[in-house]
């Protein structure tokens, strides 16, 4: 989690509020590619439990069907409510590229947020936030993952020098990480400008 770069204090103190045992509301991230929405889905179970978590990890579109979703969550809640896997604090459900409009698949989504808190945590990425129904939202911590800008991304870049040893002009850095910026605000296209000088020194 150290190594993850935070757009604003804001996405921080979210996520510190579930890492630190403040929170266990499911969790909704969104925003546009590139702001490391599937990345922070995985990395706060492992921060939660300070050891690599076991995760339950589906794509929204692989859910067909209201008993779909029953099946991810387990059909025997007593159980659940006993015991959580590996002895972990919580159960985790991650569903990427959330999306859903089937009436009973919502309903099923519902019941299940509601019947597994305090015992499975619920992490949701969607690019379609707005399209997302309102009781899954109202149950809910919504996070929106803003890319980050250059300012806040030059001190890692700079440490990706560094660790490879070079010495690069400061004033040039941040300039190719400004022109990245102007021309596509998604956080994987700095590791590419980099990547690009890197093969250039």
């Amino acid at each position: 989690m150290s190594d993850f770069i935070f757009p604003n204090a804001e996405a921080k103190d979210t996520v510190d509020a579930y890492v630190l045992g403040g929170e266990e509301r499911p969790l909704i991230f969104h925003g546009t590619n590139g702001t490391g929405k599937s990345l922070l889905q995985r990395l706060i179970p492992n921060a939660i439990e300070q050891r690599v978590a076991s995760l339950q990890v589906v794509k929204c579109a692989d859910l067909k069907s209201a008993d779909d979703i029953h099946d991810l969550y387990g059909r025997n809640k007593y159980f659940n409510r006993t015991f959580t896997i590996d002895g972990q604090r919580f159960n985790y459900i991650i569903i990427e590229e959330f999306f859903m409009t089937n009436k009973k698949m919502i309903d099923a989504l519902k019941i299940e947020l509601d019947q597994t808190l305090g015992t499975d945590l619920t992490i949701l990425s969607t690019n379609r936030f707005e399209k997302i129904d309102y009781g899954i939202v109202s149950r809910s911590i919504d996070l929106e993952l803003i890319p980050c800008e250059p300012n806040t991304f030059f001190p890692h870049a700079k440490k990706m020098f560094i660790s490879e040893g070079i010495v690069y002009d400061d004033q040039k850095l941040l300039k190719t990480l400004e022109v990245t910026y102007t021309l596509r605000r998604d956080n994987r296209k700095y590791y590419q400008a980099i990547d690009s000088l890197f093969r250039t020194i």
